[in-house]
């Protein structure tokens, strides 16, 4: 995954792809590199998905801007709008599935 630090650069991941994704994580959150390692292995699944990652406790503005009070919070887009919000607690199969349902309908 990509760092994003702007607003500029998550709203160009955004609208210029048919599908991406965004994961929200912090530098004092154990729980964010594990669940980032697995859901960066689900998106190698899907290689038209472009992704990137924003550090919420560095990008604070960012962090409210997409509504995003605790970490992680994964987002994926589907054409410039918000399909899939998922944080701490996610089924990691049913992630992967929704994901692969709406990949499948796109691509």
């Amino acid at each position: 995954m990509d760092n994003l630090n702007n607003d500029t650069e998550l709203l160009d991941l955004i609208k210029d792809k048919r599908m991406s994704a965004i994961y929200f994580t912090g530098g004092a959150c154990g729980a964010c590199e594990v669940i980032k390692t697995k859901i960066e292995d689900i998106l190698k699944r899907f290689p038209e998905i472009k992704s990137g990652e924003v550090n919420a406790e560095k990008h604070l503005d960012l962090a409210a801007k997409y509504n995003v009070f605790s970490v992680p919070i994964f987002l994926l887009y589907i054409e410039g709008k918000e399909s899939i919000r998922v944080g701490r607690n996610l089924d990691l199969l049913e992630l992967e599935a929704s994901v692969k349902r709406y990949y499948e309908m796109i691509f």
